[in-house]
């Protein structure tokens, strides 16, 4: 069953919302992340009926551990692009400044939110890039630096014993599975949530793949985009 996005793609104008790039970052992630979770998963819970089907699917523990290692250069130099892109890329700093956090969308996050519990008669107006995209940003930032620190100092720990505590390794197993086991929760009851599985969206929005969407879904969730891009003759 094609989604509402699908249906409008193939009926009205369309507006390219992430480049190649973008998509490209995005897809290395998705696929970095999904590898780590899965082998994290497995060793998470070896012990279990849950874990040993895991390592099973992923070919035997040694197997599991290498794909685990080959998804985690992935994410690094997934990251390190992404600094680079922002650093020497035009539109990759141009996307990146409209990614900081500002006052405002504290105050659209509490508009909203008065407005989901009937409190608010209108939404707010939000912009290029919400609210709710920019908290997913920073969170996973934040979560990825955690991973690859604390993933560092597990991998190359016959290096790292020489300079850390023992405390240090048990503090770095806590956090990476702990961090890890966050990362999915919010993955699946936050991120394919709001862009694939919400009203108009499910049963999956494509723009993730041809980065695109419909003149009619950019008025309507980003409506200070789309006044702007109308101002601009560009719609």
């Amino acid at each position: 069953m094609p989604s509402e996005h699908t249906k409008e793609l193939s009926h009205q104008r369309t507006i390219e919302r992430m480049n190649l790039q973008v998509r490209g970052q995005h897809f290395a992630l998705m696929v970095s992340v999904t590898l780590l979770i899965l082998t994290g998963l497995a060793l998470l819970y070896r012990d279990s009926a849950f874990g040993r089907l895991l390592i099973a699917l992923e070919g035997g523990f040694e197997a599991r551990g290498t794909i685990h290692r080959v998804a985690a250069a992935l994410l690094i130099a997934t990251a390190f692009y992404h600094i680079l892109y922002i650093l020497f890329s035009r539109h990759g700093h141009e996307e990146f400044m409209q990614m900081l956090l500002r006052a405002q969308d504290f105050k659209d996050y509490g508009a909203a939110l008065l407005y989901d519990l009937g409190l608010r008669s209108e939404k707010p107006l939000l912009d290029r890039y919400s609210y709710r995209e920019k908290f997913q940003y920073w969170a996973f930032a934040l979560f990825v630096v955690i991973m690859i620190v604390s993933g560092f100092i597990l991998w190359f720990h016959d290096w790292f014993f020489g300079i850390l505590p023992k405390w240090a390794f048990d503090v770095a197993i806590a956090v990476h599975s702990g961090t890890g086991t966050l990362i999915l929760i919010v993955l699946t009851l936050w991120h394919l949530y709001i862009v694939h599985l919400s009203p108009g969206r499910f049963p999956i929005d494509w723009s993730f793949w041809d980065g695109k969407i419909s003149e009619r879904q950019l008025k309507e969730e980003h409506p200070l985009e789309y006044q702007r891009l109308k101002e601009k003759g560009l719609l």
